[in-house]
Formats: C-alpha cells, structure tokens, sequence
C-alpha cells in the first residue's frame, strides 16, 4: 500500500505541474495528506490493499480535472462530474464497510445501512466544502462554479454518490458470499483472492 500512496503522490504533483485548471496546480497541496492520512489508518480501518488502489484510482480519477474534463467531458453524453461521484460513492463503501464492521457490532443489514449513512454524509460535507470555497475564494477559484454548472449540481452528486454505494454494496454482498464458500469453482477462489486481509 505504500506504493500506491507514493506511486498516487507523484503522479498528483506532475498533474499539477501540467494541469490546464489553475484551481489544480495547489490540489496536492490537499489530496496527498488525504491518500497518506488513509494509509496510516490503514489497521484501524481495516483497509484491503485492494479497496486502497480503488480509493487512489478515485482520487486520480478526479485530479484528471486538472485538463478540463469537468467543463469538457471525456465521455461521450456523460458529466465527467457524474462519473466521479459515482466512483467516490462506489469506492467509500468498501472503506466504510470494512471499518465499521471491525468497530460497530451489530448484523449485516444495519452494517450496509450504517455505510450508506456514512457515504452520504461524506457526500453532504464535500458539498459544504464546495460551496464554502465559493464563498470565500470566488468562482474562479472555488471549487463551485454556478455560473457554468449544473442547476442541481449538489442534488445530482448525492444522488451518484447513492448509485455508487448501492453498486458497491450489492457486488460486495456477492462476493462475500463467493467467498465464504458459497459460490463454487473458480468464482469462489476468486473472490477469495481478492477479498482476503492484506499484511
């Protein structure tokens, strides 16, 4: 996992040095103490050197921004916006989850509703954060930006960032099963695979 702090770190400084949006030439400034911040937690939160990969691809995903991609969308008919969001909301499931199971004794079902609770809140506070910065730093340099984005914006990023924990928490619930044995053949030694505890 240290790698992928590192690996993530450098590529988020060269971003900046190249990036097109000059909001991103000071984003490591933030987003590398958020990938080592989840690193040093990684016992406690019970992180799976995998579900870490995703969270850092995440992060790259959204740095990719530094070349305009949230004005000018790379995928064809799709907000670049909702495809992050979708991905943040998809990827904090696995962190919650694995965390909260560790720490909150309770069954299944109110493990995945306490995640969905986590995830959204998370969402609802990137939001404040967003607007917070438009009101302290302006449009050009705040992370919101009324004057080009969406009406509904906020709405629409919660609403990604539910389809993305629902997704996470239906493929997690079939590949836990595959893994405890009740998938068989490969599938179920896949999912092993993939859902054992790193080191």
């Amino acid at each position: 996992m240290f790698a992928i702090a590192a690996a993530f770190s450098l590529v988020s400084i060269a971003l900046a040095l190249v990036a097109r949006v000059p909001t991103y030439r000071t984003a490591p400034l933030f987003l590398i103490p958020i990938i080592w911040v989840v690193y040093v937690l990684r016992r406690w939160l019970n992180l799976h050197w995998f579900h870490y990969l995703l969270f850092a691809s995440a992060m790259f995903l959204h740095n990719l921004g530094a070349f305009g991609y949230y004005q000018n969308s790379p995928f064809p008919g799709v907000s670049f916006d909702i495809v992050v969001h979708a991905c943040f909301g998809f990827v904090a499931t696995f962190l919650y989850f694995r965390a909260l199971e560790k720490h909150v004794p309770v069954s299944i079902w109110p493990l995945r509703l306490f995640t969905l609770m986590f995830v959204m809140g998370s969402g609802a506070i990137h939001e404040l954060f967003e607007y917070a910065s438009y009101v302290m730093l302006g449009e050009e340099k705040g992370m919101l930006k009324p004057g080009t984005s969406y009406f509904f914006d906020a709405q629409r990023d919660l609403l990604n960032n539910f389809c993305g924990c629902l997704l996470a928490l239906t493929l997690y619930g079939i590949y836990r099963r595959l893994a405890n044995g009740e998938g068989r053949g490969s599938g179920g030694r896949l999912a092993g695979s993939i859902l054992r505890d790193s080191a």
